[in-house]
């Protein structure tokens, strides 16, 4: 006990207590050097397996199954022909037998051959008249006849003008019109030079549509013939009695 005590002990010196702390450092030391190998291995990781991916497909749909062959129809079997049907030959038909004939006596008549006929001859026709030659055309009338027919036909023209000579008005003049004459009418009627009222160039215009004019003499047949016709137009003077 007085050793432990000494050991202890707070008045010895310092050097028991520095032996201990050594040896319990070199002790530490010693574990942690056996430690430290042991704490360095490292042992393998684990080997990390891939993740695995499942894909959900849809189902396919199934094949379309091919249609079952139509049936044979087994060909039906040819019917044979018949035998051909020969026809009962006929039966030889009897021989007529021989009609006796009956004698016959010919009698010869002489006939007079027949007279032939005279032919009758023909009488010649009688030639056919020629046709008449067409007569000659009439000679063109000559500048006489033509101012005087044209001078017909004015007078023809103004008879009637003084017909339609409009009743309300009072104008006085002369319009010159030129007619187309043919087969005793006029084909054609236009306004040569106008008197300067309208009145009295219609008036003018009027009577040389329905003029009555005369028939053409030979010479004129067929022949058309212009001709300017001068239409005059005087007002009634006016009325001198008074009340």
């Amino acid at each position: 006990m007085k050793t432990v005590e000494a050991w202890y002990a707070p008045d010895s010196d310092g050097k028991h207590f520095a032996l201990a702390l050594a040896a319990a450092l070199g002790l530490e030391l010693a574990a942690l050097a056996l430690l430290v190998p042991l704490m360095t291995k490292h042992t393998p990781p684990a080997q990390v397996q891939a993740p695995v991916r499942l894909t959900i497909a849809a189902p396919k749909p199934p094949a379309p199954q091919p249609k079952p062959p139509p049936p044979v129809t087994p060909p039906q079997p040819v019917p044979k022909p018949p035998p051909p049907v020969t026809p009962p030959r006929p039966a030889p038909a009897p021989k007529p037998r021989p009609v006796p004939h009956p004698v016959v006596h010919h009698v010869v008549h002489h006939v007079a051959p027949p007279v032939a006929a005279p032919h009758p001859v023909a009488k010649p026709l009688p030639p056919v008249p020629a046709a008449p030659p067409p007569p000659p055309a009439p000679a063109p009338p000559s500048a006489g006849q033509v101012d005087l027919f044209r001078e017909a036909v004015r007078r023809a023209v103004q008879m009637v003008a003084n017909q339609v000579y409009p009743a309300t008005t009072q104008e006085s003049g002369t319009v010159i019109i030129t007619i187309d004459y043919l087969n005793g009418r006029a084909v054609n009627v236009t306004l040569t030079r106008s008197s300067g009222f309208p009145l009295l160039d219609k008036a003018a215009l009027r009577a040389g549509w329905i003029a009555n004019y005369p028939p053409p003499p030979p010479a004129f047949a067929n022949r058309s013939f212009p001709w300017s016709i001068a239409v005059i137009f005087q007002a009634a003077p006016p009325s001198l009695d008074g009340d």
